[in-house]
């Protein structure tokens, strides 16, 4: 959406926020400083009771590139589909309100983005921040757009969402998020990306992102994460055999689809290998010190070596359920009634 006698920005930076006082500040003031200046900045304010609108509106008031939109609570994705259809970058950048970019982060993307016509998406690596902003572990992803593919399809770690940099017009043309994908948003619509385009990533931690307790995917354990993130790829995977989509289909069938996906997660014993991986990561975080998390991860492992087995080639290899599981999904629907 380009507004008429203004000259559009190379790069509009996107947040959504819902309830984001607490870190909303160190957020913004991140997009801020970038040593980029071409850029305005669209914060949604997804029906915040807690000052939030507020804040942004003094952020508004300091400083022209940022755009203010408000609406009614109505969820994370219908929030970034409104930021994305009143954007006016090429480029859109993201960044989640709990979290913060490095200076050079738009300076850096934009320019691998420019250099290679064929790319709709660029991620790059992150460092790890707690509550209070002290660093921890950095990760880094592949930077080639096979590799990142196979990620995804595979359910292996990816670039996080607040460093994705993607085409404006490209996600436009795929149809944005989709709110049925409740937890995961960004897999999902980065597997629709991948299939129009190409995927890369800077491995310099570009962005810092916090790990908190309020975080949504700690609701329920994660065990909707994990069911949205396993529906993306099966979705995926159907699309590519010209095969319908359910996530995109009427209601009674996408219900219909969910429940099936649950079923044979449950079937499958996926529940109890990710509790399992998420209660030995707890051991070994929780402990005193590393060498006593290492013992405890290890006698947990030793106790579900089933599990172990798994673990292991998923770390290596990929998950390749998704896979079977569009596959049982087409056979069932292609035989005879």
């Amino acid at each position: 959406m380009t507004t008429p006698g203004l000259t559009p920005p190379a790069i509009t930076v996107l947040m959504s926020c819902f309830n984001a006082a607490r870190w909303l500040d160190e957020a913004v003031d991140s997009v801020l400083r970038q040593s980029l200046k071409d850029f305005e900045f669209i914060i949604v304010d997804d029906g915040s009771s807690d000052g939030t609108l507020d804040m942004i509106r003094r952020h508004a008031e300091r400083d022209s590139r940022v755009v203010v939109i408000s609406k009614p609570n109505t969820g994370l994705a219908d929030s970034l589909n409104a930021g994305i259809q009143a954007a006016r970058g090429k480029w859109i950048a993201r960044l989640d309100a709990d979290d913060t970019c490095e200076p050079t982060r738009l300076e850096s993307q934009l320019a691998v983005a420019t250099a290679n016509s064929n790319l709709v998406f660029v991620g790059s690596g992150l460092t790890v921040i707690d509550q209070f902003g002290n660093c921890g572990k950095t990760y880094r992803y592949p930077r080639r757009h096979a590799t990142l593919a196979n990620h995804l399809r595979t359910a292996r770690r990816f670039p996080p969402h607040s460093s994705a940099f993607y085409r404006t017009a490209s996600v436009r043309a795929v149809g944005g998020y989709r709110p049925r994908i409740r937890r995961a948003q960004d897999r999902d619509l980065w597997l629709r990306l991948a299939e129009v385009g190409e995927l890369a990533c800077l491995r310099a931690p570009l962005v810092r992102v916090r790990k908190h307790g309020g975080q949504v995917s700690h609701e329920d354990g994660g065990k909707r994460q994990v069911i949205d993130s396993r529906m993306a790829i099966v979705s995926h995977y159907l699309r590519m055999h010209d095969f319908e989509d359910p996530v995109g289909d009427h209601e009674s069938s996408f219900d219909s689809f969910f429940g099936w996906i649950v079923l044979q997660l449950e079937n499958g014993g996926f529940f109890e290998y990710v509790s399992f991986n998420r209660h030995v990561r707890a051991l070994y975080r929780g402990a005193p010190n590393p060498v006593a998390g290492a013992l405890q991860a290890t006698c947990a492992l030793l106790r579900q070596r089933g599990l172990v087995t798994r673990t292991l080639r998923a770390r290596l290899l990929g998950e390749n359920m998704p896979r079977r599981l569009a596959r049982d999904w087409m056979s069932q629907r292609c035989s005879p009634s």
